[in-house]
């Protein structure tokens, strides 16, 4: 039996991705995104997490907006629709920026609401990162409970 002095085939072959081929044009496609991204229309806004409570008075809306300023918010109230949007700014940092998850830029939110609501009753309070929107109901949509005797 010969020995062969080259290492054995195990060693030789590399496991390969499929994205390998990829990965030096993924910095690049990025780049050309970004260029793109004011031109796109606003429905590529991203939509914050939140919540929609009814009670017999009111409607209550909280959303997650961390990293948000009062001033970068705006509400609109035509109806029985809420419409909510913004932007949320990458704060500026000392150093280099390693990985992130969070996301920045415009953001938007709408509902829906089930009955007309007093326009001037609203109140908004940005607290902790969560935007709380109260609503309450016009006196017609107000639920009214009638014990049976």
């Amino acid at each position: 039996m010969t020995t062969n002095s080259t290492t054995p085939r195990s060693t030789e072959l590399r496991r390969r991705s499929p994205w390998d081929d990829i990965a030096p044009w993924s910095s690049r496609m990025r780049e050309l995104m970004e260029d793109m991204w004011p031109a796109l229309p606003a429905a590529f806004d991203y939509a914050p997490g939140g919540v929609l409570h009814e009670t017999d008075e009111a409607f209550t809306v909280e959303l997650d907006l961390p990293g948000v300023e009062k001033g970068d918010i705006a509400i609109d109230i035509s109806d029985r629709r809420l419409t909510v949007h913004g932007k949320r700014v990458e704060k500026e940092r000392k150093g280099v920026l390693r990985h992130t998850t969070r996301v920045t830029g415009t953001f938007s939110y709408e509902a829906i609401l089930p009955s007309p609501v007093e326009e001037k009753g609203v109140t908004a309070v940005l607290t902790d990162g969560v935007l709380t929107i109260t609503m309450p109901k016009a006196s017609e949509a107000k639920t009214t409970h009638i014990t049976v005797t």
